[in-house]
């Protein structure tokens, strides 16, 4: 059976930009992605992590969600949604 394709923030931005790319995207076996070897890519999804820490530290009572499976990341993330306010990063 194939693996489940998520809908990603990523995926979801793609899909608004060209629902065909969308199709493609992940089926690395048929399409290879050759913007992984693109260093000014690499360089691009670095700045994405950095802004991500200093988001932690402007909030640093944020709650960032490790857990990579999807269920339960899905779990936490509606758990800690039911609190009147909350900062949660990497939610699902």
């Amino acid at each position: 059976m194939p693996e489940p394709r998520y809908l990603t923030k990523s995926r979801y931005k793609t899909g608004l930009e060209c629902p065909t790319k969308l199709f493609y995207t992940g089926k690395k076996d048929e399409y290879p992605d050759q913007q992984f070897d693109d260093r000014f890519l690499q360089q691009l999804a670095l700045g994405g992590f950095q802004v991500g820490e200093l988001a932690k530290c402007y909030y640093p009572e944020g709650i960032e969600i490790t857990e990579r499976e999807y269920d339960e990341s899905v779990t936490q993330t509606a758990a800690l949604l039911q609190q009147d306010s909350v900062t949660i990063f990497e939610g699902a």
